[in-house]
């Protein structure tokens, strides 16, 4: 029996999204490579990540935009390739600005992959099922991190250098590049309708924030962006520093967060679709909750604190502060109907990546001010319960009905 191609295509959308978070996590899971070869502070760490937060901001608008018009396969396919050639670059250089510039590209190669991968989605699903096909292509992104965890600082331990870690990144997007351009194809409904849906886009720009529940779903996602990109951007660090656990074991506990990440978008999405029969909110409702608990959880660990209690901790919080995302696309993608799904998509992710930008650095400052991480922890759990308020006081699923 033949495998639909919508399914060959989140198996492709899947790949692309394991080597672009791959390549996002290089700077977070080599920190302690990097951090004393530059002689940086825990801050100036945070400013890196963002650097790649900044880039893919600035590219997801006109990523949205154009894939509206033109189809996601030359959009994903230029960004995979800058981002290869970008990582490759940054295995030469010796200056903190000069990296902090190229990661700056690596993020916009990131932007052009994130939002017309959501649009494919929305395109090739209908409104049963899309949550769950969006959930399979983001455990891509939890699984690039568990790659990333594990063999980044291997490599760079056995070779000696953190740069070496960056050339096979490097290489894997170049590699994804070549393998969207010859097997991705568009969605057969969407070939012919581009010039509709670019009118369509700039007729109802506006229309998008005269919505409150659009405002409100960005909202959510800064908070959710800000958690998560703290959390990946500084764990490894908390681990070695907090715990005393070496880089190894930390990044085993912060691949264990990435595995129950990658089930728990897969169930989220899955419970969306099929038990809150499509319903965004409410699980995003809920996921913000118990995230909420989980963070403030990590307060009191210490040095003495078990394996076990550090294991289960790691795991939950990637069950709900690493595992919200196909939920929260899909609610971002289909609130204002397929038309403008790219360009919605790409204007969130503008919105949500100022969580992104601000996260990484704002954590570290409450570490380098405070002298510890209960601030930063407290802070985390805060913001996940923002996140279920937000949620709980939207009003609307969709802007129109959709079957």
């Amino acid at each position: 029996m033949a495998v639909p191609y919508q399914w060959v295509i989140v198996a492709i959308l899947w790949s692309s999204h394991v080597i672009y978070f791959l390549n996002y996590m290089t700077i977070g899971t080599l920190s302690p490579f990097v951090q004393p070869e530059f002689h940086l502070s825990t801050t100036q760490i945070g400013m890196l990540c963002s650097a790649v937060t900044i880039g893919s901001l600035a590219s997801n608008v006109p990523a949205g935009m154009l894939s509206d018009t033109f189809g996601a396969k030359r959009i994903m396919v230029f960004g995979l390739i800058l981002i290869g050639c970008s990582e490759l670059v940054i295995c030469f250089l010796n200056s903190y600005i000069w990296i902090f510039l190229f990661l700056i590209l690596v993020g916009m190669g990131i932007g052009c992959n994130q939002t017309p991968a959501s649009k494919a989605i929305i395109m090739w699903f209908s409104l049963k099922g899309r949550a769950t096909a969006m959930g399979i292509k983001q455990t891509g992104v939890t699984i690039g991190g568990i790659i990333a965890s594990f063999l980044l600082p291997l490599m760079a331990l056995h070779y000696g250098s953190w740069r070496y870690s960056f050339k096979v990144a490097g290489v894997a997007a170049l590699l994804c590049a070549v393998l969207v351009l010859f097997f991705y194809v568009e969605p057969p409904h969407q070939l012919g309708d581009q010039s509709r849906d670019a009118i369509s886009w700039k007729n109802n720009f506006l229309t998008l924030f005269k919505e409150r529940d659009f405002i409100f779903i960005g909202l959510t996602g800064i908070f959710l962006m800000l958690i998560q990109f703290s959390f990946l951007a500084h764990f490894v660090l908390y681990a070695t520093k907090v715990l005393n656990l070496p880089v190894k074991k930390a990044g085993a506990i912060l691949g264990i967060a990435f595995f129950t990440g990658a089930v728990g978008r897969v169930a989220w999405s899955a419970s969306s679709d099929y038990l809150f029969g499509a319903g965004r909110r409410i699980v995003l409702t809920i996921i913000g909750a118990a995230g909420a608990v989980v963070a403030i959880a990590f307060i009191p660990l210490s040095e003495k604190s078990s394996l076990l209690t550090i294991y289960a901790l790691a795991a939950l919080f990637g069950f709900t502060g690493l595992a919200w995302n196909a939920v929260y696309l899909t609610r971002v993608g289909e609130f204002p109907g397929r038309a403008l799904a790219g360009v919605a998509t790409g204007i969130n992710f503008v919105i949500v990546n100022l969580g992104a930008i601000a996260g990484p650095p704002l954590f570290g400052y409450f570490v380098d001010f405070t002298g510890g991480y209960t601030t930063s922890w407290f802070f985390t759990g805060i913001c996940l319960a923002m996140v279920a308020f937000l949620s709980e006081i939207q009003k609307k699923e969709r802007m129109f009905a959709e079957s």
